[in-house]
Parts: structure tokens; C-alpha cells; sequence
């Protein structure tokens, strides 16, 4: 079973006949859990309606940073609404990007803290978009109080390194706050359920995050002959603090590169994963799936 944690069924440009198509490809691949990430208040409402219509299907709900310059306070307002769904698992997609200029930057922050801080609020799992503006990013996260310990207060830990994979594999990374869980005795760390989106930062930065209490979430760059950094982000970090995506219907893996991606493509990003991990396949597939219910607190019990 695969876990997609970042894609979007939602698509504004998909007709009902699309959806539906991606809806039955879906349930005949190995596919069994799909967050639907909205970028806006149209996109979550999209969003939650997939979610009502597939079992397998969660959303996030929040207002992506192209929409900074156009955005009203009654915006943020219908997010608040729209996340209190039982389906709906998480703020986003929000953050920064720089990419295509810089008019619109102090309006960017100020979306981002605001919906940081309704996350904060509602408790509720972040996912976070940054192109152009990492160190940024992080400056504010830390700021608003997505990293603090009230914050991982309010969420169950999360495994240590090595606590899910049978395999071997080196980690010198070093944790804080390793505790033992009162049940299992499986040996957890603090989490704050931040989740840094289509990572493309340095390997270092990763490193960063995960010891803040962020989860890093990669997709389709990761198979890309130039995608080194986001190869060696995969090696360095451990896999306990690993998420699997797409960010379809953008940036499709290699052997896909250059068409519409699906969901269901994620198993291509998770084999590359299991490569680089010196891992099987369906070791890897267990593992992140197993990642993303706890992430999005998805199952029988809470996460």
C-alpha cells in the first residue's frame, strides 16, 4: 500500500470526468491514501468534497502564496470553517514563494503567520510550501511557534530512527528528546507535525528541520538524474521522518518527466526512496505509509 501526501485532486482545471478517471486509476493501483491539498478557499471546498466521496481521501485546506495579493480576511476566516471537516487533516498548502519576483513578499508573510497561527490554534497539522525563500521560511515557522513545545505537546511522538525498518541502515543523526512509549516501548521523539513540502532545500537545512520536529515530504525530483540534493536529503535523513508524494498533477517522476502527473505515480518516487534507503520496496512502501497515517493522525486510533 502507497501514501501520497501532497496532491491535488482538487485541480481547478480538471473536469468531473478527470476527477473521476484519477478516482478509478487510483483504486486500481496500489494507491490507498491521497491528502488532497487545497491552495485556496474554492480548492478546499473541492477538496473536501473528494474527500466525502473517496474513503481513501483526506484534505488540507488553506490559501497557497500566489493568492497573498488578492486574499481577504474573510478568506481566512472560511478556511477556519472549512478545516473544522472531519475529513479536512491539516492547514495548507501555505507559504512562501519567491520565485517569480518579490512584489508581493510582505504580503506573503503575513499570510503565512496567519495561518500559522490558525494552525496553532486549531492544533492541526502544517503543510508547508517554500521556493526561493527557505531560510525565510524557517525564520517564521520558528517565530509563529510551529516548532515550540507546546506545540509538539499537543501531538503523539513520533519513532526514533531505526524503530520502523527491519534493514539496517547508518543514521549519525542525533534526535532530542528521545522518550520510550508507554505502550509499545517503541522509542519516540518529539513531533511537531510541520510538513516541509516538495523539499527542495540543501540536505543540511533537512537535517535542520527534522531536529526541530518537521517532517520531510519529497516527490518527483527525487528520481530526476539531476535531482542530487534531493537523493542526498533522502540518505541523510532518516526514513521514520520521511513522507511520500507527488504534487500532482505537477512535476511527474522520471520515467514520467514531462507529462501530467497522477497520483498513483508515487509508487516511482517511493522506489527511488527504497533504493536510496538499500532498502526493498515494500519495506519502504510500509514505512511511509505507515508515516503519513501518523502524520495526519489517519486510522482507527489516533496517531
Amino acid at each position: 500500500m502507497l501514501f501520497d501526501a501532497h496532491t491535488h485532486l482538487n485541480f481547478e482545471k480538471y473536469t468531473d470526468e478527470e476527477r473521476m478517471t484519477l478516482a478509478q486509476e487510483i483504486e486500481s493501483s496500489e494507491l490507498g491514501y491521497i491528502i488532497d491539498v487545497a491552495d485556496c478557499v474554492r480548492g478546499a471546498e473541492q477538496a473536501l468534497k473528494d474527500a466525502e466521496d473517496y474513503e481513501w481521501c483526506w484534505a488540507a485546506v488553506g490559501i497557497h502564496p500566489d493568492h497573498a495579493s488578492v486574499y481577504t480576511d474573510a478568506d481566512i476566516e472560511e478556511i477556519r470553517r472549512l478545516a473544522a471537516h472531519p475529513r479536512a487533516v491539516a492547514i495548507g498548502e501555505i507559504g512562501l514563494d519567491f520565485y517569480y519576483g518579490t512584489d508581493d513578499r510582505e504580503e506573503q508573510q503575513e499570510l503565512l503567520r496567519k495561518q500559522i497561527r490558525l494552525a496553532n490554534e486549531l492544533r492541526m497539522p502544517i503543510m508547508i510550501h517554500t521556493r526561493d525563500a527557505n531560510q525565510l521560511t524557517m525564520d517564521i515557522l520558528i517565530e509563529e511557534g510551529a516548532f515550540s513545545e507546546e506545540r509538539k505537546s499537543w501531538f503523539p511522538g513520533r519513532p526514533a530512527p531505526g524503530m520502523m525498518s527491519s534493514a539496517a541502515y547508518a543514521s549519525d543523526m542525533k534526535v532530542p528528546g528521545e522518550y520510550p512509549d508507554r505502550i509499545s516501548g517503541v522509542r519516540l521523539v518529539p513531533d511537531a507535525r510541520v510538513q516541509m513540502h516538495c523539499y527542495s532545500g540543501s540536505p543540511e537545512q533537512a537535517e535542520e528541520y527534522v531536529r526541530l520536529g518537521a517532517t520531510i515530504s519529497l516527490g518527483g525530483p527525487v528520481t530526476f538524474k539531476n535531482g542530487k540534493k534531493a537523493a542526498e536529503t533522502v540518505r541523510r535523513i532518516p526514513i521514520e521522518f520521511l513522507l511520500s508524494e507527488t504534487d500532482a498533477p505537477y512535476m511527474a517522476p522520471e520515467p514520467l518527466r514531462g507529462r501530467p502527473n497522477k497520483p498513483h505515480y508515487v509508487e516511482h518516487v517511493v522506489r527511488r526512496m527504497a533504493m536510496i534507503k538499500g532498502i526493498s520496496y515494500a519495506e519502504a512502501a510500509r514505512i511511509l505509509t505507515e508515516n503519513g497515517k501518523r502524520f495526519f493522525s489517519i486510522g482507527s486510533e489516533q496517531q
